[in-house]
């Protein structure tokens, strides 16, 4: 399992993320508290590290010229200083991903910005610490203790570190095979939306696999999933209506998700079809419709 940093842009100003690149400098700063660009300076200047976070993400965003850039990281290694867990966390997006400024990238200064940032329970900074220990990035690979740093993020609310140590927990990579605590944080990270974790949680009740065995519940997951667009799920609702197991039998429902699923080239789905049109037992026997999707295979 292969996996990423999470590289988050500066969020400071959210409206202008939200909204464009149109507003002015000082409408971004008074949307982040502060009255005006030249107010944000003077209490930066104090020495307060929000504000010289602040401060170096509108440098940051605003321009990507190298003097803009520049001021921006030394502002950030202030605020960073000062105990902004946010800076250290930028430092370390920084030095893993570069700028105009930063232009030799450095896993190692990464790392220890982030671990920084950790120690303060950024919940990004912990996630990408496990990372970084997962996959051997800036320093010796060490899955057990990724778990340690994806589990406080998980407990933190964390989706990506959620659906990690669900798949740790499920393989037992790095940590000891656990399906119950698993199937607790797929559905963690299922309850915040995540497709892909609500089509496993349904195939959690549909196994039994550290739950009860539910095939009721297993489809009621696996609609969940397939109406939020997993085609993977797509199938698998399909399929539950075509064999009838956990609903009623509905041969149209199997054909409607199905075909959503096939839509996007899910191969057990197109075939799905092709059975289910070529069954001359079955209402839906249709020659045609069964050569259409044949071809498709």
């Amino acid at each position: 399992m292969k996996l990423r940093l999470i590289f988050i842009a500066l969020i400071v100003f959210t409206s202008a993320c939200s909204e464009g690149s149109n507003q002015t400098l000082d409408s971004q700063v008074s949307n982040s508290g502060f009255s005006s660009q030249k107010y944000l300076e003077k209490v930066a200047q104090k020495g307060d590290p929000r504000a010289l976070f602040i401060l170096a993400s509108s440098y940051a965003t605003n321009s990507d010229s190298f003097d803009d850039q520049k001021k921006a990281f030394h502002l950030f290694e202030q605020a960073a200083n000062l105990g902004n867990d946010e800076a250290m966390l930028q430092l370390g997006l920084l030095y893993q991903d570069g700028s105009s400024y930063i232009k030799e990238t450095d896993d190692q200064k990464a790392l220890f910005w982030y671990k920084k940032s950790a120690e303060k329970n950024n919940m990004v900074a912990l996630h990408n610490v496990g990372v970084a220990y997962y996959d051997g990035v800036g320093i010796t690979e060490d899955k057990g203790k990724a778990y340690q740093y994806f589990q406080k993020a998980a407990e933190l609310g964390f989706l990506q570190s959620q659906k990690i140590i669900a798949y740790q927990l499920h393989t037992g990579t790095g940590v000891n095979k656990d399906l119950e605590k698993s199937f607790y944080w797929s559905m963690k990270a299922a309850e915040q939306g995540d497709i892909k974790s609500q089509n496993n949680v349904a195939l959690n009740y549909e196994k039994g696999e550290g739950v009860v065995r539910d095939p009721i519940q297993a489809m009621n997951w696996f609609i969940k999933s397939a109406n939020n667009g997993n085609p993977e799920a797509q199938y698998n609702a399909a399929l539950k209506y075509y064999t009838g197991n956990g609903t009623d039998q509905d041969l149209s429902k199997s054909i409607e998700y199905a075909e959503k699923a096939a839509m996007h080239k899910n191969t057990a789905a197109i075939q799905l079809l092709v059975d289910i049109y070529s069954d001359v037992k079955s209402p839906k026997y249709n020659t045609e419709k069964e050569n259409y999707w044949k071809s498709k295979l």
